[in-house]
């Protein structure tokens, strides 16, 4: 019989730098699992290589394991059949992909490359308007603390809650996209000014782009409107990243 865990060396794969896709922030309950041990967690953030996680038994790193994500659709657990634990904080860790099986990698990337919102609460995700998404770029290193994301997390939300209304019917214009950049440094001074976000300078503190180098051809031609924010809720210029897409005159 076939041993149920198996290790890394069993899969020849070759080494991948597993922070080097966008991640999306996800709340996603899981069970985690190696030769000894079973646990309960939620992944936070996600991309094709790899997760964040939080679980409540401590493993450490190199560790083995084996994953089931349990998504919000009702489908078929998605499985990881073996991943390795690259870094360690607290009830924290961040996972690497080694192998699963070709129908959950298909479903993994599906779930990777929609367009899905920031996570809300412990219920499905959910988007900040129709045809507006959010993608985290880079949560941080090794990790943002979980107050600081859920600080950056709610800002964008209360922003995208006042600010989008007035972009609904607009083009994917220059004139637009600077619309977009002032109005979102307006409300993220006022965060600086009341000492949310971090610097003695603005600059240090956030900054907004929305032109050409964050927005593809393929942006500019089906009405994608794309910025990039980084907002430093804990320390001057230690930023969290994050990518939001508009789909102009939805």
């Amino acid at each position: 019989m076939a041993p149920l865990f198996r290790s890394r060396q069993d899969f020849p794969v070759k080494g991948i730098d597993p922070r080097r896709c966008a991640r999306k922030v996800v709340r996603i309950p899981t069970t985690v699992a190696d030769q000894h041990r079973f646990a309960n967690g939620v992944v936070t953030n996600l991309s094709e290589e790899g997760c964040e996680l939080r679980l409540d038994t401590p493993f450490f790193p190199a560790h083995h394991l084996t994953l089931k994500l349990y998504l919000h659709d009702g489908t078929t657990a998605l499985q990881i059949t073996l991943a390795e634990i690259r870094w360690v904080k607290r009830e924290w860790a961040g996972v690497e992909f080694v192998s699963l099986p070709p129908e959950d990698k298909v479903k993994l990337q599906r779930l990777c490359r929609e367009p899905v919102a920031l996570a809300w609460g412990d219920s499905m995700p959910m988007t900040l308007a129709p045809g507006v998404y959010v993608e985290e770029v880079d949560p941080g290193f090794p990790v943002m603390p979980e107050v600081a994301r859920v600080t950056s997390r709610n800002a964008i939300e209360q922003w995208g809650r006042q600010g989008l209304r007035r972009l609904a019917f607009k083009d994917n214009v220059p004139r637009t996209w600077g619309q977009v950049v002032q109005n979102l440094r307006e409300f993220l001074s006022v965060l600086w000014a009341r000492e949310i976000l971090k610097g003695g300078r603005a600059k240090e503190a956030f900054f907004v782009k929305c032109d050409l180098t964050t927005m593809t051809p393929e942006d500019l031609s089906d009405g994608t409107l794309t910025c990039l924010i980084g907002m430093a809720p804990m320390k001057p210029a230690e930023f969290i990243l994050y990518r939001i897409r508009f789909r102009l005159n939805f």
